[in-house]
């Protein structure tokens, strides 16, 4: 019987044999690499082949097993297989130590490898014997993981994000600005343009400007000749006004009526002892003397309400029913009150109501009655008819209001749009003398409750309406859509004749055959009425007419109007 172990033994010792050539041979190789470098030999050292002489034969050794194994108990045996290992793991390594030499520039001293308990000792070129470099762990067997951990690594980096994190952290800057100009490093270079326009350059210091002397001195007295010229328009122009003459000078906004700024804001008077700025070039204000009223709080103006919401409360506008909606709404009602009214009828309040017979269902409702005397029957049905029809025209007109009341409800509603707010028109017309044009002029503003003044000038006619919103807007289609202008027959007397009276002249304010036209010249809301009733003036001079309307602070209006041109006031007209 053969023994197991000693079986197992020689199985290990042949492993062990067959992997310690193959890591000797990887192993010379990192040798080699490290003595010479990088080689650009493609020569690779050949692996150790292991003939069918020296490869284990584990069918021999499985027979031997199953035989009996007589010959696995001899001591000799098993000592002669171990020495025929070590023989041939010494010629394998001479032969890759020869290989080694022959690729490396440098010859070196051929050395045979020694294998210990602790290990495979293999000398360098010199001789030379160091720590194993190949370690075997407690079974016998060869560490891999040893040997691979004493193994130095390259730093070699493999990605492309590595590389080029790795170049991006170099310190040296001139290698960097060195590699943007290098064609085979920056495929995007342009070769034509020079290298030195593309280094950036420093920033040169800027250098010191003075002032020229006497460069301020000179603007300040420029603007001191601008306002003196000012000056001088504003007193000439304000000559002219009072002398009545017409101005041609450019009349623009501040030629209207403004009232003057206060000497000083009052945010800024607590800090003025007399509440004037002229106190600024005197005594400077000291904010170290200012703590109480400088502090960290924000002063928020009180909030000013429109003149057509201070002494009103808001209306609430109904809601807007469509078509569909009323008449829905209408039926439902009657339906309600036809329904009220049949139960009264059914709990005796109420007599029922006659049959409603019409020539159409006479024989449906009468029947028999009508058969017998038809001649009767129509009459009284025809009878019937007028009655209801005389019925009802008296009952539409007890619902009509009064002359009396009609005036007081238009009245009640015109005095419901003045409370809303103050609206104001300005228009300006070429001629509207004519007493055709008066008369419509002055009636609808006594029909819509408006104040107000026109005054008739040859250079222009001003009509000045004041009223609530609706009435402004209905005196607005009147002047700008309704009134044909143009339209201006001669005026005649009761009797059919011509009338020739001098107020009535209408050659006097005659356009010269140019079209007559109106424009509105302004719309806005006042704070107050400055007229109290419409009134209708004649002025054959400008002085007269501004003097006129500066009774009822307006004169405003009359710069408004004779300032612009009718090419300006026709281009912002409005749609109506």
């Amino acid at each position: 019987m053969s023994d197991p172990k000693s079986n197992a033994a020689a199985n290990a010792a042949a492993l062990i044999a067959a992997k310690q050539a193959e890591i000797r041979a990887k192993l010379a190789k990192f040798q080699e690499q490290q003595k010479g470098g990088t080689t650009n030999t493609t020569t690779r050292p050949p692996l150790p082949t292991t003939s069918s002489s020296t490869r284990p034969n584990y069918s021999r050794i499985g027979n031997n097993q199953r035989n009996g194994g007589s010959n696995a108990t001899d001591p000799d045996l098993i000592q002669q297989k171990i020495a025929e290992a070590k023989a041939r793991l010494a010629k394998n390594l001479t032969n890759i130590s020869s290989t080694s030499t022959t690729t490396t520039t440098t010859p070196s001293v051929p050395s045979q490898p020694r294998a210990t308990a602790k290990g495979i000792y293999v000398p360098d070129a010199k001789g030379r014997v160091g720590t194993p470099q190949v370690g075997l762990d407690a079974t016998g067997s060869i560490d891999l993981q040893a040997m691979l951990s004493s193994i130095p690594k390259r730093e070699v980096a493999t990605a492309k994000a590595n590389q080029r994190q790795k170049k991006d952290t170099t310190p040296a800057s001139g290698i960097i600005m060195k590699g943007r100009f290098d064609k085979t490093k920056n495929p995007y270079l342009d070769e034509s343009i020079e290298t030195k326009s593309l280094i950036p350059m420093k920033r040169k210091p800027r250098q010191l400007k003075f002032v020229q002397p006497g460069k301020f001195i000179e603007k300040a007295n420029k603007e001191r000749k601008h306002a003196q010229l000012e000056k001088l328009k504003q007193e000439i122009a304000e000559n002219v006004k009072k002398a009545g003459m017409e101005t041609e000078l450019d009349i623009s906004d501040k030629a209207l009526k403004k009232e003057p700024g206060p000497l000083a804001e009052w945010w800024d008077v607590p800090f003025l002892p007399n509440k004037d700025y002229a106190d600024m070039d005197i005594t400077p204000v000291k904010p170290e003397e200012l703590d109480q009223l400088v502090t960290l709080y924000v002063h928020h103006p009180i909030p000013i309400k429109p003149p057509s919401e201070q002494n009103n409360v808001p209306v609430v506008r109904s809601l807007m029913l469509t078509k569909k909606e009323r008449k829905k709404l209408r039926r439902q009602r009657r339906h309600e009150t036809q329904k009220e009214k049949q139960d009264k009828i059914r709990l005796g309040l109420l007599p029922p109501d006659p049959p409603k017979v019409k020539i159409s269902n006479l024989m449906q409702v009468l029947g028999q009655e009508a058969i017998q005397d038809p001649t009767k029957i129509e009459a009284r049905v025809r009878k019937e008819m007028a009655q209801r029809q005389k019925q009802h025209e008296l009952t539409n007109e007890q619902r009509k209001l009064t002359p009396e009341e009609r005036r007081q409800k238009i009245k009640s509603k015109l005095d419901e749009d003045k409370k809303l707010s103050n609206e104001v028109a300005v228009f300006k017309v070429k001629n509207c003398a004519h007493p055709k044009h008066r008369y419509k002029i002055e009636v609808n503003a006594q029909q819509l409750a408006l104040t107000g003044i026109v005054i008739v000038h040859p250079k222009c006619h001003l009509v000045i309406v004041e009223g609530g919103p609706k009435s402004i807007k209905a005196f607005k289609k009147l002047m700008l859509r309704r009134i044909d202008w143009n339209d201006m027959p001669t005026p005649k007397n009761e009797n059919g004749t011509s009338k020739t009276t001098d107020m009535m002249d209408i050659d006097r304010f005659n356009v010269g055959g140019e079209e007559n036209k109106c424009y509105i010249v302004w719309e806005g809301q006042v704070k107050s009425k400055a007229f109290r009733k419409f009134t209708w003036r004649a002025f054959d001079s400008e002085k007269m007419a501004r003097e006129e309307l500066s009774k009822w602070n307006a004169e405003n209006y009359w710069d408004a109007a004779t300032a612009i041109t009718e090419e300006a006031l026709a281009a912002r007209q409005p749609e109506i």
